[in-house]
């Protein structure tokens, strides 16, 4: 089973990688038209030995409620692991107006540093994904 999961990660890394050429602010792309928009906050923190983050977002969507899975992925020098991954969902409050929005990231191998945030938007109004490099901090 752990094995299992550890695959799954890994096609999750070897998906999210060519997304860490992307670096700079928060890219958002989604259906034209679309009334749903993420952003990435530059700053995310773990708290407990590397395996848990905290990633901040601020969401804008309409139709009801909606959903966003967030992706952290960090590559050496940053972790000492060959790759640190993992990812997290929350659901949003979908009624037009921008939400601050707080996912917490499980995972495995993060360490303070850079990393790539992944976040997707499922929304009734259109989904979007955004990218963005951000600083992983101790808390």
């Amino acid at each position: 089973m752990k094995r299992i999961r550890l695959l799954i990660l890994l096609g999750m890394v070897a998906v999210a990688l060519p997304l860490g050429l992307l670096q700079g602010v928060a890219r958002a792309t989604g259906s034209s038209g679309s009334g749903s928009s993420v952003s990435i906050n530059q700053y995310a923190d773990y708290d407990f030995a590397g395996t848990n983050l905290d990633v901040g977002l601020i969401v804008s969507c309409t139709g009801g409620s909606g959903a966003v899975d967030v992706t952290v992925t960090q590559s050496p020098p940053e972790t000492p692991y060959p790759v640190g991954v993992g990812s997290g969902p929350q659901i949003v409050v979908c009624d037009g107006r921008s939400r601050s929005v707080a996912v917490t990231i499980v995972g495995f191998g993060f360490d303070a540093g850079k990393a790539i945030a992944t976040a997707t938007l499922t929304a009734p109004s259109g989904d979007v994904t955004a990218t963005r490099q951000i600083l992983i901090r101790v808390v």
